[in-house]
């Protein structure tokens, strides 16, 4: 099978996964939505991120970024496990949120990537792509993804004081 050229990869990194038509705004909510593993929270997870860019599927990134002279599959497998960039599975495939990349290049600052190392070795995939967009307890209800480009000290200390209520 031949593989989708550069402007296909495109237009499908960056193609809205549409919520089935009964779900109403307010389901959609990072506040009220289930972000729990499966097609609900996947759904979810879809629309929360897909103001900061969407999410992508890992294949389709490595792609892109091997088109473009940037790398490949091993590439952006080394970037998350240098914990550059997180990535959580679905359906048997792994997702990366495109906030992380401009365009392709990790887009985290050595500050913001302290974020990423508090939570990774208490958080799976899954559970930092949903910490990223729910509203955050110790940032009055905000959502960290929001909060990133000017706020990243106090993302720091919710992300630390998470660690810490969820280590003991």
């Amino acid at each position: 099978m031949l593989a989708p050229g550069p402007a296909a990869q495109s237009r499908l990194a960056q193609a809205p996964v549409r919520p089935p038509a009964f779900w109403t705004d307010a389901t959609l909510r990072p506040e009220w939505a289930d972000f729990h593993p499966g097609d609900a929270g996947f759904i979810a997870l879809c629309a929360a991120y897909r103001a900061s860019g969407g999410i992508v599927r890992s294949t389709d990134l490595a792609h892109w970024m091997a088109g473009r002279g940037e790398g490949d599959c091993q590439t952006l497998a080394a970037l998350i496990g240098a914990g550059q960039a997180f990535s959580f599975q679905w359906r048997d495939s792994v997702w990366l949120p495109m906030f992380q990349f401009s365009p392709l290049q990790p887009a985290w600052p050595a500050s913001t990537r302290r974020v990423l190392a508090e939570l990774a070795p208490v958080l799976d995939g899954w559970q930092l792509a949903a910490w990223f967009v729910r509203g955050n307890t110790w940032l009055t209800g905000q959502r960290p993804l929001d909060l990133l480009a000017g706020g990243v000290d106090r993302v720091l200390a919710a992300a630390r004081t998470d660690r810490y209520v969820i280590t003991g």
